[in-house]
């Protein structure tokens, strides 16, 4: 596998070489725009709408609108001077416990890997010392003129850096959620929600994560390419509930009748 990024991990006065490989690939399907009657592609111009024609790029330049009316214009000199520049190391600040993260701040995962023979010792005392801890490094490098914040977290014989969101990024939203009281909701409701989570538990498995869209996609875009007809399948309307109670109970039976259809398989 092709490294991304190859640099220094540091922590404190300790500098190990690292290289920074992709954890997930995303693969989106993608489409272009034709023309209905010849099937060529369609292009987007930049395009004037005061002037009535197109533009050069040469007569284009970045703006900031202030309101709809104002805005100030940016130079690429300008972005230039202000992009910190890219370096190779990937410092890490402190140590912290990895619950105390929201999930909101989490972004893209990454393996990281030493770098050659004399740097492995290094890496496998911070792995095994964060292991036992029960912590995470958070750090950052500027990759790409870009600084990313990442945190750290011993993985399956290599760190798993997970990119974080900055701060001014995630959107609180202390208005929004609900006002949990334990006190007025209805035991019986809680019992039965709790016997629900119980039976429909079970150990993950990563091999149940489908996407069913794109599957289905797929399988259109391969059927047309045939010249054959392709019929998407329909889910059945399920039973509609009428109570609250019943349908924790509809769910507990249903948790049943998996976990039976599990062991028989």
């Amino acid at each position: 596998m092709k490294a991304l990024w190859s640099g220094v991990l540091k922590i404190g006065l300790v500098t190990i070489p690292i290289k920074l490989y992709q954890a997930v690939v995303k693969r989106p399907l993608s489409f272009h725009l034709v023309h209905r009657s010849c099937g060529s592609r369609v292009s987007y111009l930049k395009y004037c709408p005061r002037c009535g024609r197109t533009l050069k790029d040469e007569e284009i330049q970045r703006a900031y609108f202030l309101d709809k009316e104002h805005f100030v214009v940016i130079e690429e000199e300008e972005l230039e001077r202000l992009r910190p520049a890219s370096s190779k190391t990937l410092e890490v600040r402190c140590f912290v416990k990895p619950e105390e993260i929201p999930p909101v701040y989490y972004g893209d995962p990454y393996y990281l890997l030493p770098e050659g023979q004399g740097a492995q010792e290094a890496f496998e005392v911070f792995y095994l010392a964060m292991r036992r801890r029960g912590c995470a490094a958070l750090g950052s490098a500027v990759i790409r003129q870009k600084e990313h914040p990442f945190l750290l977290q011993p993985y399956e014989g290599k760190f798993l850096a997970t990119s974080l969101h900055f701060q001014h990024e995630v959107v609180a939203a202390p208005e929004l959620g609900v006002r949990v009281e334990e006190d007025r909701l209805d035991p019986r409701y809680l019992k039965l929600a709790e016997e629900v989570v119980e039976s429909f538990s079970e150990p993950f498995q990563p091999e149940t994560l489908v996407d069913h869209y794109t599957q289905a996609l797929l399988e259109l875009i391969e059927a047309k390419a045939k010249g054959e007809r392709y019929e998407a399948r329909v889910e059945e309307e399920k039973a509609k509930v009428i109570s609250f109670m019943e349908a924790l109970e509809a769910s507990l039976r249903e948790a049943h009748r998996r976990k039976k259809l599990r062991k028989a398989a």
